[in-house]
């Protein structure tokens, strides 16, 4: 992939990295997946299929994350850098209008000779393999700053591309450099005088000749000019250099072009060349557990299943992970996982058990492996082992091992075909297996410690849980809605309203009782039903629950309270009326005294009924009820779904 789909790629190995999110869910990762493998097809290369994906990814992810967005979008190169680099280096070299005082050409120390021995210190730095402190990941995440999930990928990943781009950058500079310094020095010749001489203290005319002769000799070599002599250049202190530099100004810029101008410019055209095929093609190492469990086009060269040869004898009855086993006679896939991968269960072979029997005793002499090198047993053995993972071999206590098993050389999960027992710890007992979730997860435990590091197992065994988790959630799900509403039924007494005596109700209630204990027998049958699709077992009729009667709720008697209120009140007060008045109302205060008393009582107990929700009489379950039936409800579940 180039070096924008790797960049989207790390972005989004980021984000996932995290976990699910608001920006990113489970949901998401499954879509882009899907986009990807339907636009590529199978097979395709995993490269094509991770930048396919995401591609994909990107247009639900962008949109909603910013500082993705922002990360993206950022770039730390730019092809006219090294057009920069170049254009500032020579004219650097140009601006340099010194090589020692003005126009005099010091042979011993010229600015020539601090530029040639600077690029021998970088030429010696790159044939050494000196520590780079750091300076490989501050270039990767050069200008990428500010997100530092993808900034971290991109550092450890990019930082071939982006040294290889810095190189570039600084060999170009110095080439331009040392060429700007060879122009300058023949534009100031032609309309400036340049004068050669040398001072020295410490050195004779013998030795500066010596020196300047093997320093020069490559350029000696590359123009054909002899080196001049140095002795009659000698400058007194205070005197000034008379002979003409010309031939010195072609020795130093041929030096320059060998030491500084042509070695840069062949290092910057290999710079340039590996960061541009590292950006067209970037290197992501794709067999990391990440991208493998994106899907098993990521593992090309590994078979999707885990394979496990079923050891056992042809009468066996089992359930392994919720499947029946009996006669086995094709393979079995007994979990998938959302990656793909798959746990397949294999016959055992027919012709094992003529496999030669010498290994009873222990492991095969020399000669023994060589003489069954042809035979035809063996080599069935032999593909066998490639087409293995791990083996359950299914035996009887105190029963010896088959000679093969030995020499498949293969995980051995060991299953003990006896009664069921207390005992957890291997060897795992046949019968165990079909008694719930507990007996699986051992024998799933068995398989992890069998195939440690087998990242397609691990995927499995996740998925299992999963699996597991969402089936407990349902289950218990459908408990705690099915005893919500057996708390909430209610069954309305026939005929309860204005009543005066409240036996008449208690005589009416058993009907309601009769009808709430039918509707009751009729949600146990139908949860029971729902229980079992979930768990995939079968249930038969409602648990049997020791049930206490329906409790009556009935609210205040309309008809007792309008009589209280008639007689205790209304009818009372009237009478106060009448004796105060002497008499006059001729009972007539009493009498409509009653009436009013006896309707405010009757619309008391009528409004605090409503409030109360018992306008009505009705039969419920109460507490000492549904605690019997929601143990019931629940020790049918746990028994149905074989929860230890």
């Amino acid at each position: 992939m180039n070096e924008d789909e790797a960049r989207q790629v790390l972005l989004l190995q980021s984000r996932e990295a995290g976990g699910a999110s608001a920006a990113w869910s489970a949901d998401d990762r499954a879509w882009a997946t899907r986009q990807a493998v339907e636009t590529l097809g199978a097979p395709c290369a995993p490269d094509r299929f991770v930048a396919t994906r995401a591609a994909f990814a990107l247009q639900r992810l962008l949109p909603r994350d910013a500082a993705a967005q922002r990360w993206l979008a950022r770039r730390a190169w730019h092809p006219a850098w090294t057009l920069l680099a170049l254009v500032l280096g020579l004219v650097f070299g140009l601006a340099v209008d010194q090589l020692g005082p003005p126009q005099r050409v010091n042979l011993l120390a010229p600015a020539v000779w601090a530029v040639v021995a600077w690029n021998l210190a970088v030429y010696a730095a790159l044939l050494l393999p000196l520590p780079s402190l750091g300076l490989r990941r501050w270039l990767a995440g050069w200008g990428l700053r500010g997100d530092e999930g993808p900034t971290l990928l991109w550092a450890r990943l990019a930082a071939p591309l982006n040294a290889s781009r810095a190189a570039l950058v600084l060999h170009a500079a110095a080439a331009a450099l040392g060429l700007g310094l060879i122009c300058g020095l023949y534009l100031r010749g032609l309309v400036l005088d340049y004068r050669a001489g040398w001072q020295s203290t410490f050195l004779d005319s013998a030795a500066v000749q010596t020196l300047l002769t093997t320093l020069l000799a490559p350029a000696r070599a590359l123009t054909g000019l002899a080196v001049p002599d140095v002795a009659p250049l000698r400058v007194g202190p205070g005197a000034e250099a008379t002979a003409s530099a010309a031939r010195w100004i072609h020795l130093f810029a041929a030096t320059l072009a060998l030491f500084v101008v042509l070695p840069r410019a062949l290092l910057a055209l290999r710079a340039g060349f590996v960061s541009r095929r590292l950006s067209q093609y970037f290197p992501i190492a794709l067999d990391t557990p990440y991208f493998e469990a994106l899907h098993p086009l990521m593992r090309p060269g590994l078979a999707r299943a885990v394979r496990l040869l079923w050891a056992a004898p042809a009468a066996i009855e089992a359930t392994l992970f919720g499947h029946a086993i009996g006669h086995l006679d094709a393979p079995l896939t007994l979990l998938r996982s959302d990656e793909g991968d798959e746990l397949q269960l294999d016959p055992l072979p027919t012709d094992l058990e003529a496999t030669p029997t010498a290994l009873e005793g222990g492991s095969p002499t020399w000669w023994q492996r060589w003489r069954a090198v042809g035979d035809p047993a063996e080599q069935g053995l032999a593909r066998l082992r490639t087409a293995t993972d791990a083996v359950l071999f299914v035996t009887a206590p105190d029963t010896p091992r088959p000679a093969w098993l030995a020499v498949l050389a293969r995980p051995v999960i060991v299953l003990l075909d006896e009664a069921p027992t207390t005992r957890t710890a291997p060897p795992l007992n046949l019968r165990a297996l079909a008694d719930g979730w507990l007996a699986d997860g051992r024998l799933l435990h068995a398989l992890s410690a069998a195939l440690e590091g087998d990242l397609r197992w691990q995927r499995l065994a996740d998925a299992w849980t999963r699996r597991q988790q969402a089936r407990f959630d349902a289950g218990i799900a459908e408990v705690a809605t099915s005893l919500g509403r057996i708390a909430s039924a209610r069954a309305p007494v026939a005929g309860s309203g204005w009543r005066f005596w409240r036996s008449e109700a208690e005589a009416e209630a058993d009907t309601a009782r009769a009808s709430l204990a039918t509707a009751l027998e009729v949600e146990l049958l139908a949860s029971g039903e729902r229980l079992g699709r979930l768990i995939g077992v079968e249930t038969t009729g409602a648990p049997s629950t020791p049930l206490f009667p329906a409790a009556l709720r009935s609210g205040i008697g309309e008809g007792r309270a309008a009589l209280t209120g008639g007689v205790l009140s209304g009818a009372l007060l009237g009478l106060k009326a009448d004796l105060l008045s002497g008499g006059l109302t001729m009972g007539g205060g009493m009498l409509v005294g009653a009436v009013l008393g006896a309707l405010g009582g009757a619309g008391v107990a009528r409004g605090l009924n409503v409030v109360r929700d018992t306008d009505r009489a009705y039969v419920t379950w109460d507490e000492a009820a549904l605690a019997p039936i929601g143990e019931a409800v629940l020790l049918r579940y746990l028994m149905g779904a074989r929860i230890e």
